[in-house]
């Protein structure tokens, strides 16, 4: 008969969304011919007993009696092995052949006891980390007391092990099984409570109920109760340090900030190696403003975790730690990262960058330093390093920001280190580089293979040479939005301002069809940005516009007016035209009605339309007080009555 050298002892209720997850995870343990599986249901009503008997035959019923240890000690009673490990359904065990081989280490026979490290995962995917007793020596003696949150009574010495359980019980996407474990295990917190009103943990244990519930305000209630039958000594408060933590997440929950940055001061003079304190409090001093203080509390809090294994407080049973986690770090990293970039301490942040775990926003940072101490050539190796697309583009978009703020001659240098590559931002600063004297044909392949309808803006200065070839532009007008025209149109007169005489010229000179659409739509796009960036020269001067700039006016507006007739069905087009969220079509659909009831002599309805139409596009207001007196010439148009002239 083979003897067991592992029990692991289970009871379970209604668990078939989690036991076979968590009995997958055991099969490599149960296949070792000396660990048995033990499993006490409570009363299941869904398919948890056939679940169960599929991994193992020692299935037992016992009713549920509202007493957690009670049930615990049940499983224990059927164990055979020499050591007794404890699971519930909703855990998951990381490496079962790690746990294997330390029960069965002769060095490790002395120990009685092992702890274990749990992750906590919630519905959000964070998790926090506990450690807990879970594996103890069978002796005969070994049991639980406790009837909420039941305790093993185990036996010293104890050993800190590297084995993880993954536990899911706290991820409650299911509403009414949430509302059902938080009624039941209140239920019997408040039921001791009435026994022990001056028990501390059964205090804190409602406390922690109420906040999973997103019950916060009830949460802080009970939470000050526990704090303060901790506070009597300095003992007591040692021995229920784990308030500290509890009470100062609590009351950021509640946004009482201050209040949680007393509570965690208080508590790190008691545990100053108790990480989760100063993460608590840097959030509560970001929230108040206090970003010295936050940048302080974060650095120490970095400090913490670098060496968390390491740490006293990293064995301790009684404390489960929220802010361990790498997400947690990144964000203090790159908080204290950010700080040091605005007091331009860049070799200081880029130490803190470098210790940034998610891979995308340590390569962005490292390229915003590298960019602020003017390290092309480096930044430039960082990026050839990079095959995600978006980190890709979050690196250009940084290099194209920070250059606002560069000189010419940087401006210069970067766009000549960027252009040393094949892809399309190296084609880019080619084209940057050389003036009017990129090869055109290389130019023309790369705009034919390039989606521009989901590019940065900045890629419009491919275009820069439109006056080489006209029809690749308009070409690539035709496959981006309306709005984008119009950004690509700024950023080409912006890099080149003797284009505006070229498109001057070629929107005066250009021949459309009333059923072409898309053209249409692309050289209203055009003329509009012409028109709407000399609105500033018009003001400042006080003049009107230009006879040529009226004249694009008018195409602009009839092209406009055709475009949306095309797009837009006539029927009943009056009666909802108002509500159009495309403000400019909405100029375009009044103007036309506004025309219609010239040409009618309506001259009170087109007045109407008029004023809806300037209302609509209001950035074209000195060609409309123009085009006012030729659409009216017998009538002055004001904001107030009609009148005859």
């Amino acid at each position: 008969m083979t003897n067991i050298v592992l029990s692991i002892c289970m009871m379970v209720k209604d668990e078939e969304k989690n036991l076979k997850r968590c009995l997958d995870s055991l099969k490599t343990l149960l296949g070792k011919g000396d660990v048995e599986l033990i499993i006490v249901d409570t009363g299941s009503k869904d398919r948890t007993v056939s679940i169960a008997k599929q991994y193992t035959n020692k299935v037992y019923y016992h009713q549920w009696n509202n007493n957690f240890s009670d049930m615990r000690n049940i499983t224990i009673s059927y164990a055979k092995g020499k050591y007794i490990m404890i699971m519930d359904a909703d855990e998951v065990l990381l490496d079962p052949l790690l746990l294997y081989e330390y029960i069965n280490d002769p060095r490790l026979q002395s120990f009685n006891t092992y702890l274990i490290k749990i992750k906590n995962f919630d519905s959000s995917g964070g998790f926090t980390v506990l450690v807990q007793e879970r594996i103890f020596k069978n002796d005969g003696e070994f049991c639980y007391e406790g009837a909420v949150h039941n305790q093993p009574a185990f036996k010293t010495p104890v050993l800190n092990a590297d084995i993880f359980l993954e536990h899911y019980g706290y991820m409650f996407h299911d509403k009414e099984l949430r509302d059902k474990k938080f009624h039941r295990t209140a239920g019997i917190l408040r039921s001791e409570l009435e026994k022990e009103p001056d028990n501390p943990y059964y205090r804190f244990q409602l406390a922690r109920s109420y906040s999973a519930h997103g019950d916060n305000k009830e949460a802080l209630e009970e939470i000050r109760k526990a704090y303060h039958l901790i506070i009597g000594n300095q003992q007591t408060r040692m021995m229920f340090s784990y308030v500290y933590g509890t009470y100062s997440i609590i009351c950021v929950g509640n946004n009482e900030y201050k209040e949680a940055i007393t509570v965690c001061k208080e508590g790190l003079e008691i545990r100053a190696d108790y990480l989760d304190l100063y993460y608590v409090m840097a959030v509560s001093h970001v929230k108040l403003g206090r970003k010295a203080d936050a940048q302080q509390a974060y650095e120490r809090y970095i400090d913490l975790a670098r060496r968390y294994d390491k740490l006293a407080i990293s064995a301790d049973r009684a404390v489960e730690m929220y802010y361990t986690g790498t997400t947690f770090q990144d964000a203090a990293l790159g908080f204290v990262a950010n700080e040091l970039i605005i007091q331009q301490k860049y070799h200081e942040a880029y130490e803190y960058i470098k210790q940034i775990n998610e891979e995308r926003i340590k390569i962005e940072q490292q390229a915003r330093v590298l960019l602020k101490l003017r390290k092309f050539d480096e930044l430039l190796d960082l990026y050839k390093q990079q095959d995600n697309p978006k980190t890709v583009e979050s690196v250009i978009c940084f290099i194209e920001a920070e250059k606002d703020s560069m000189s010419s001659d940087e401006r210069r240098e970067i766009e000549e280190v960027f252009s040393k590559g094949e892809d399309l931002y190296s084609t880019l600063n080619k084209v940057r580089c050389a003036d009017g004297s990129y090869e055109m044909k290389n130019l023309d392949k790369a705009i034919k293979e390039t989606d521009f309808s989901e590019l940065p803006d900045y890629y419009a200065g491919l275009l820069i040479d439109v006056d080489k070839n006209t029809r690749q532009a308009i070409s690539v007008f035709k496959r981006i939005s309306k709005t984008k025209i119009k950004q690509y149109m700024k950023i080409i007169l912006e890099c080149e301002k003797e284009l505006e005489s070229f498109w001057e010229e070629h929107l005066i000179n250009e021949k459309i069809r009333d059923d072409d659409y898309q053209s249409l739509r692309v050289f209203t796009g055009i003329a509009y940005y012409l028109l709407y960036a000399k609105v500033p020269v018009w003001r400042d001067t006080k003049s009107e516009p230009s006879d040529l700039y009226y004249s694009i006016f008018k195409l602009y507006i009839g092209w406009g007016i055709k475009y949306t007739s095309i797009l837009y069905s006539s029927q009943r087009l009056r009666l909802y035209y108002s509500m159009l969220e495309d403000q400019e079509d909405r100029f375009f659909i009044a103007l036309k009605y506004a025309i219609e009831a010239a040409d009618r002599q309506a001259y009170r309805s087109g007045i109407v339309y008029f004023k809806e139409a300037a209302r609509a596009n209001p950035f074209m207001a000195p060609y409309m007080k123009i085009y006012k007196d030729e659409l009216f010439p017998n009538l002055a148009v004001t904001d107030g009555e009609d009148e005859k002239k």
